[in-house]
């Protein structure tokens, strides 16, 4: 990183991929403890635009007691570890995430399992768990949702708009600038007829940083 951007806090190690027994130890934990009836999935960030798997319903759904938040460092999806990004996750906090909860095909679920897992649970800053989402109906039901680690390296953490514009704005990985995927997400809410004031001033920061850039 240059001496410009010296006041961020950049992550100074790199994150390892966990290993296929680690994978597998986690997935059977969590198969484990499954809850009976259908496997419901909820989305809270790419999975809302872009899911990795077929489903016979789609529901906006709420989750109470956790939010989303740009709090984890990108280093190989939407950035390097020469220049990280940021990507969601979902913290405990006093409000709630508004998000999409899918069913999967029951005759799919054991092709689904390893698509999901090798997705989202490559370096383990995700811990999977069971959790009661509200469905815009009124119906609860248990769905399996990754939420962050604090305690794991990959962990961002707190940080102004202002510092987290600059590392969005610059940032892109193999799947694509790390501002398209906030872009994304903004477009995904609005579909729900939410406005994220958080999401939306960030979007907002990293555009202005971007045009700074580019003048």
């Amino acid at each position: 990183m240059d001496d410009q951007n010296s006041h961020i806090p950049w992550p100074t190690e790199k994150f390892s991929r966990l290993t296929e027994d680690e994978r597998d130890s986690r997935l059977q934990t969590v198969l484990n403890n499954r809850p009976d009836g259908p496997l419901w999935i909820f989305a809270f960030g790419s999975l809302m635009w872009n899911p990795c798997f077929d489903y016979d319903r789609c529901e906006d759904a709420l989750f109470e007691g956790w939010e989303r938040k740009f709090h984890i460092w990108a280093t190989v999806s939407r950035g390097t570890m020469e220049r990280p990004g940021l990507g969601l996750c979902l913290e405990k906090g006093d409000g709630a995430c508004r998000g999409l909860a899918y069913r999967l095909l029951p005759e799919n679920e054991d092709a689904e399992w390893p698509v999901i897992w090798n997705r989202e649970m490559n370096t383990g800053v995700y811990n999977a768990i069971w959790a009661d989402l509200t469905l815009q109906s009124g119906e609860v039901v248990k769905a399996l949702t990754f939420v962050v680690d604090p305690t794991h390296i990959q962990y961002a953490g707190r940080m102004p708009i202002p510092v987290m514009s600059e590392v969005i704005a610059g940032a892109a990985g193999e799947y694509g600038r790390c501002r398209d995927y906030l872009a994304s997400t903004v477009e995904g809410m609005a579909k729900l007829g939410v406005v994220d004031e958080y999401l939306n001033s960030l979007l907002t920061a990293v555009d202005a940083q971007m045009k700074s850039n580019a003048d």
